[in-house]
């Protein structure tokens, strides 16, 4: 009978290789694992928050029908070169905006600056509201009256407007340190 040798240090070598085959293994099987557990529990929780969603109602104040006053104001007149026929305004639940026109959007500030930001941009001279998102959680602050298209920011009133916006930015950037200008406020189509 004839015996094999084998030197220590390959059985070291071996011994170490096999520890990290199995560390690698079980780190690629724990991601997979993390990774599919995760995407059941995020849908399982959505689940959940259907489900409760379901169950209780939320009075938002902004899907809320706008009280009817006796002396209504009348709908801001759309930014055109040609001006078009606007059609009458629709109530959509205290949101301004009408579907089609396209409206400056300043910011999407935090549920604790929107008002405050909100009262400066009215104390500033521009017609802004604070509108829901399409989500309906977030929200954002647009400005009246709205452009018929996207050209209209070229003509004189899309461009006094738009100067307007950047003034009252550059007052508000000034007011608090972290603030920000509006410099990056845009018009956005409102689809309804």
């Amino acid at each position: 009978m004839r015996s094999i040798r084998i030197p220590l240090g390959f059985l070291w070598l071996l011994g170490v290789c096999v520890l990290i085959l199995a560390v690698v293994a079980y780190a690629f099987g724990y991601g997979r694992g993390r990774s599919a557990g995760f995407a059941e529990g995020v849908s399982q929780k959505l689940e959940e928050q259907a489900a409760q969603a379901s169950v209780r109602t939320v009075r938002d104040p902004l899907r809320q029908p706008a009280p009817v006053s006796v002396a209504a104001e009348p709908a801001p007149e759309p930014v055109s070169a040609e001006r078009p026929a606007a059609p009458a305004p629709v109530p959509t639940g205290g949101d301004p905006r009408q579907a089609g026109y396209w409206y400056f959007t300043l910011a999407r500030p935090s549920a604790a600056a929107a008002n405050d930001m909100l009262a400066f941009c009215r104390a500033e001279g521009l017609d802004a509201h604070l509108v829901s998102e399409d989500n309906g959680k977030s929200r954002k602050i647009i400005v009246l009256p709205p452009l018929a298209n996207a050209e209209a920011r070229k003509t004189p009133a899309g461009q006094a407007l738009e100067a307007k916006i950047k003034k009252a930015g550059d007052r508000w950037k000034a007011k608090a340190k972290g603030n920000r200008n509006f410099s990056d406020a845009y018009p956005e189509l409102f689809k309804g």
